[in-house]
């Protein structure tokens, strides 16, 4: 009797045993971390979503800045008519000004040079960099004003047409109204004979205030068509996307981070690291001169302009706030970690390129300028592999 319930006692044990070990080991496997979908991989975003953030890109970043573009344009080619109607120092400073307040709407464009920009040559007619000092002294010398413009469709090889955009735009503006960051005078004095250190004086005055107000007044014109060409049809062709280069909601989209991720790559590589290859290889005249802006000093704001050009195209927004109809938006509805990654690499982009010592000339090979190339890598880098491909891969 005692060695039965010895027996049952020890069966009752054996199986409370096992099945504290069969529970044990069962709330073990319920303990272990089961992985978890990414937010991205049951995304599948409509075409259609696509047409709100195309018509806010157009009609609030796009239009607004081309306009704010050509206003500003205006009123540099008024400061410049007033210089030649009477020059003094305090006129030379007005346009300097002017040009700088110009300045900053077409540097904030840059995440959109495509359509009619592209298609007129009005980029290269308006920004051509570096510049053909020479050639713009010989112009000075020669007055032939005609060599400034061409004619026919544009066509990127045509050495005539290149001749022409070099030796007029903004910086041959600049190069006319700045002198080591600051507004020329009447009495400048040259520190040489070389082209780059052309300076203005009482024997080519009329000539010298001519040239900066013939350049203006092709600002306006290339400006005005560039204004014309967006607000008289392309507007509407590139948010209809029915035919075309743009055949979806995503293709414009594509496009829009396309301009942005070739800005972010010429940023980093051309405008910073052209002058810090050239530097670094013991070139440094030819660093100097590859410097964009250096004439005025204005290069680091450039710059910042420029990522601030993809923050308004991805934001959909001029003024650093994010519109509800914005790519960033749509983002982060289906994606909040990318959203971030992204407005964090536009942050630090941007900051480090201010960061650089003031000018940039002065200090093309800093460890600040190596910090900005890489941090405009690094935002090239997640438009173009992170950013494009998740909207390509979810989109219906």
């Amino acid at each position: 009797m005692k060695k039965s319930i010895l027996l049952m006692s020890l069966a009752m044990m054996g199986l409370m045993v096992f099945t504290a070990c069969s529970s044990s080991s069962d709330d073990k496997k319920q303990d272990v971390p089961q992985p978890t979908p990414s937010p991205s991989s049951e995304v599948t975003i409509q075409d259609a979503e696509y047409d709100a953030i195309i018509n806010q890109y157009v009609d609030n970043v796009v239009l607004p800045t081309y306009n704010d573009l050509k206003a500003k344009n205006s009123a540099l080619y008024q400061a410049v008519v007033a210089f030649g109607d009477a020059p003094s120092d305090a006129n030379f400073k007005a346009i300097c000004d002017a040009w700088l307040t110009a300045r900053e709407p077409w540097e904030s464009s840059e995440a959109f040079l495509f359509g009619p920009v592209a298609d007129y040559g009005l980029d290269p007619n308006m920004d051509s960099w570096p510049l053909d000092q020479e050639a713009i002294v010989k112009l000075l010398e020669s007055q032939q004003w005609n060599d400034m413009k061409w004619t026919g469709d544009y066509d990127e090889d045509d050495e005539a047409i290149a001749a022409a955009q070099n030796v007029r735009g903004f910086h041959t503006l600049e190069f006319l109204a700045f002198r080591d960051g600051q507004a020329r005078t009447l009495n400048d004095k040259a520190a040489d004979g070389e082209a780059a250190n052309a300076v203005y004086n009482a024997g080519n005055a009329t000539a010298w205030a001519q040239y900066m107000r013939n350049t203006a007044q092709l600002l306006v014109d290339d400006v005005t068509t560039l204004c014309d060409a967006w607000n008289n049809g392309y507007a509407e062709k590139f948010k209809s996307h029915n035919g075309g280069d743009f055949t979806s909601g995503l293709s414009c989209v594509e496009q829009l981070i396309d301009g942005c991720i070739d800005i972010a790559g010429e940023v980093g590589l051309a405008k910073i690291g052209d002058p810090y290859d050239l530097y670094v290889s013991g070139k440094t005249n030819e660093a100097l001169y590859a410097v964009e802006s250096w004439y005025s000093w204005h290069s680091r704001d450039d710059y910042t302009n420029n990522i601030y050009s993809i923050r308004n195209a991805y934001y959909g927004s001029r003024d650093g706030s994010i519109n509800k109809n914005s790519l960033s938006s749509l983002v982060a509805k289906y994606d909040s970690s990318l959203d971030a990654d992204v407005k964090k690499a536009i942050e630090d982009a941007a900051k480090a390129i201010q960061t650089i010592p003031q000018p940039f000339r002065n200090n093309i090979n800093s460890k600040e300028a190596q910090a900005a190339m890489e941090a405009c890598a690094e935002l090239s880098d997640i438009l173009e592999n992170e950013l494009k491909p998740f909207l390509i891969n979810h989109t219906k």
